[in-house]
């Protein structure tokens, strides 16, 4: 009789031990499957000229999408893409599968402008250039594709990579000796910026600059405030690099300033 309650109790033991290993082993697949790396369903749409390169504008970059690193490769997103300017700069992987228009095979964007509105009748919507939407089309089927003017894509985060193009500081033209701002621009590896500080030719101080709008960041200032300026730039990874004396002294209002560093990736 003990012979027996032993071996029901070891079978009761070992039934037990399998059914929770199971559970933990499909726990662990799941979470394998929901890997934040893994593509996620959006919607795609393209604006502008039908091989144009869309727009700069809601981030303070006007027409520098429209050459390289950029190279017209960009989207305007919608409010959850978009984040009220914080989405500026970062960079997606979009896949389009349908057959026969789209390749299958994913092309890289940077959020460069919002997509407001209608675009935000779904949690994610990437508004792509002409240029750009047509780089998902199979061989000869950029005008089909485009021509459908909307369809389901798979869409992940990526960091950025923009090769040997240093970050760059877009003057604002409206610049003045009280006010200063700039957009910055091509940032690698998160590709948006959590602070930006101004500091004067040779100063070991640094003064924060305001997030005004999309990658614009201003500081009010005194026309004693003069170039060269050098900067300090802090990702939203908390990476940090310095940018020294990146725009001149005599700079002029409008002009882009390109600095010899980038983030790492």
């Amino acid at each position: 009789m003990a012979l027996n309650l032993l071996k029901s109790w070891l079978f009761l033991v070992l039934m037990y031990l399998l059914i929770n290993y199971s559970t933990c082993s499909n726990h662990t697949l799941l979470a394998k499957r929901s890997n934040p790396s893994h593509f996620a369903p959006a919607v795609a749409t393209w604006y502008g000229d039908r091989d144009g390169a869309g727009s700069g504008g809601a981030c303070g970059w006007a027409n520098d999408v429209k050459s390289a690193p950029f190279s017209a490769m960009i989207a305007a997103g919608n409010a959850k893409l978009f984040l009220k300017g914080k989405g500026c700069g970062t960079c997606y992987q979009v896949l389009c599968t349908r057959k026969p228009y789209c390749s299958k095979n994913p092309i890289t964007v940077t959020i460069t402008d919002e997509c407001p509105g209608a675009c935000n009748n779904v949690p994610f919507h990437f508004d792509l250039s002409g240029t750009a939407f047509g780089a998902m089309s199979s061989p000869g089927q950029a005008d089909k594709l485009r021509n459908l003017g909307v369809v389901n894509i798979q869409y992940r985060r990526v960091k950025c990579n923009y090769g040997r193009t240093k970050i760059a500081f877009k003057i604002d033209p409206m610049v003045n000796p009280y006010w200063f701002a700039m957009a910055v621009e091509f940032c690698d590896g998160d590709g948006g910026l959590d602070a930006v500080e101004i500091g004067l030719n040779g100063s070991k101080e640094f003064r924060s600059m305001e997030n005004t709008w999309g990658a614009v960041w201003a500081l009010n200032i005194d026309p004693s405030f003069r170039g060269p300026f050098s900067f300090r730039l802090t990702s939203r990874r908390n990476e940090a690099v310095l940018a020294l004396n990146a725009v001149p002294h005599g700079f002029k209002p409008g002009k882009t300033y390109y600095s010899h560093v980038n983030f790492g990736f």
